[in-house]
């Protein structure tokens, strides 16, 4: 994150630009659960095409041991809203400045019927309850189980630095260039990366987990390949038939710099205000941080993310929650937008609902908030605590659960 986060103005670039990646992201790894269930057949169930290069998306299912996911351990497991679902009804296939994005791209051409044939519909659920955040000192250990079609394959695993925010927002502006490659956008999306080869298992698996040692604070990625075609290494063949890359999975995770210890009470009276005090260890005394705290409702902690689409800006909606991302300025035009600490206040408060949580943001240095809890009823809570600095965004990061039980019945 380079934006900062200030006592008068708080930069939404990031914000308003993961939630739209994420949507993208859940819109591709859908794909192929929605494929799966109406007994598709295809590997690849989406593909991007630009001046002759190729990128192809290879289908998963729900399942955590052989639906063709990475899984990430070793650092602080953050809660997942649930569900954390993602359905599309729209057109297969969008063409924009030479890029072609296709659904299904196995499937062969055939003429519809109607306007109604040309819609795909898909859905999905995201099968992971939690998500690691990481700091320096701890190890990223990941693992990837894969269906059997892929068996005693070599695979490339890329492990991305600055695969985030920023970088993506760069291939976006590449592929809308006409005439550069997909391959240049592949290539120059990232700021820098390692390789490892590996070949899988019989079950499409990896023979043993990956890990990431001492790795530095930042946004990374892991992406998962089959291994270049040897027919096609050399680079004039390249030239003739153009690059193709096949990707079998992929996911993103932060390093942090710093832990974040939070001190709350576990059980809270109904009508009571929340008292939250955060440290960062390790942190020096003089950094100016700004924290915030996030407390919701178990029941109310989900997104239900739902988009249609007739392939133009103006014909595609997206809904978080039933709550269209229009109505709170989230479009490609505002991202250099500031809003205050109230205003951004109010934006989460309008995704999580009145009733089902609060939010504080302090000012600069304010390591203690009170939240007001006097409309929240009793319940199972969660508790997020952040902090962030100007030039390096989040910089820490927490979760506790807790309870607020009916007036004179908590044990406290």
């Amino acid at each position: 994150m380079k934006k900062k986060i200030g006592t008068n103005g708080i930069h939404t670039r990031k914000f308003k630009l993961t939630l739209a990646i994420l949507i993208c992201i859940f819109a591709l790894i859908s794909i192929s659960a929605a494929l799966s269930e109406k007994g598709e057949k295809g590997l690849w169930v989406a593909s991007i095409e630009k001046n002759g290069d190729s990128v192809l998306f290879a289908d998963h299912d729900d399942s955590q041991t052989e639906g063709g996911w990475i899984q990430l351990s070793g650092g602080k497991e953050i809660q997942l809203p649930q569900p954390l679902s993602f359905s599309y009804c729209g057109t297969n296939c969008l063409e924009r400045a030479g890029t072609t994005v296709k659904l299904n791209p196995e499937e062969p051409n055939t003429r519809p019927d109607s306007d109604k044939e040309k819609n795909t519909e898909l859905e999905f659920t995201y099968p992971y309850s939690t998500h690691p955040f990481y700091t320096e000192n701890q190890k990223v250990t990941m693992d990837y189980n894969g269906p059997s079609a892929f068996k005693k394959q070599e695979v490339d695993i890329y492990l991305v630095k600055g695969l985030g925010v920023g970088s993506i927002e760069e291939a976006i502006d590449l592929a809308n260039n006409k005439t550069i490659s997909l391959e240049k956008v592949f290539s120059e999306g990232t700021n820098s990366y390692t390789k490892t080869r590996a070949t899988l298992d019989k079950k499409g698996d990896l023979t043993k987990p990956l890990t990431f040692d001492s790795l530095e604070p930042g946004s990374y990625g892991i992406l998962i390949t089959l291994a270049d075609d040897k027919d096609k290494k050399d680079k004039a063949e390249k030239e003739k038939y153009g690059m193709e890359k096949k990707v079998l999975s992929a996911t993103c995770f932060e390093v942090v710099n710093y832990e974040l210890k939070t001190d709350a009470v576990d059980t809270l009276d109904e009508g009571d205000n929340l008292d939250v005090k955060m440290c960062l260890k390790d942190a020096p005394a003089n950094g100016e941080f700004t924290y915030g705290a996030l407390l919701i409702n178990k029941e109310a902690y989900k997104a239900e993310i739902n988009v249609s689409s007739n392939g133009t800006r103006a014909g595609t909606d997206v809904f978080v929650n039933d709550i269209d991302l229009r109505d709170l300025g989230i479009n490609s035009t505002n991202y250099e937008s500031k809003l205050s600490k109230s205003e951004l206040s109010n934006e989460i408060q309008t995704f999580i609902g009145q009733g089902n949580g609060t939010i504080s943001i302090g000012e600069k240095k304010q390591d203690t908030l009170s939240l007001t809890t006097f409309d929240l009823l009793p319940g199972d809570y969660l508790l997020f605590t952040g902090a962030y600095e100007p030039g390096k965004g989040l910089v820490g990061i927490d979760q506790k659960e807790l309870t607020i039980c009916t007036k004179g019945t908590s044990p406290i």
